[in-house]
């Protein structure tokens, strides 16, 4: 005999309903096999880092002090040659357009 399709739907809710309810319960029987190169092995734990003596305050200031005159050209020149190439660049596409324009 040939199952209804009532009959089916029926079965596919009562399923639907028993998957919903399964995901959303405390029960966690279901192991899961971890491959033992990713597990935390809670023996051997890193070194702490330390945090340098005064805020590290004399680390860093002799390479401020030097370097930062030398650094503020080196960016402002970076940002002229950027500036003139893009100025260069919007004077041709104007160039091009015009010439478009009047030639075409």
């Amino acid at each position: 005999m040939v199952e209804k399709r009532s009959d089916y739907r029926k079965r596919q809710k009562k399923s639907l309903l028993s998957k919903l309810k399964s995901s959303f319960s405390d029960d966690d029987s279901e192991e899961v096999d971890v491959n033992p190169d990713f597990k935390r092995d809670d023996s051997e734990e890193e070194p702490r880092r330390r945090p340098l003596a005064g805020d590290g305050q004399e680390f860093y200031q002799h390479n401020q002090s030097s370097d930062k005159e030398t650094i503020r050209q080196e960016k402002s020149l970076r940002l002229k040659k950027r500036l003139n190439r893009a100025i260069l660049i919007v004077i041709v596409l104007i160039i091009l357009v015009l010439l478009a324009l009047f030639h075409l």
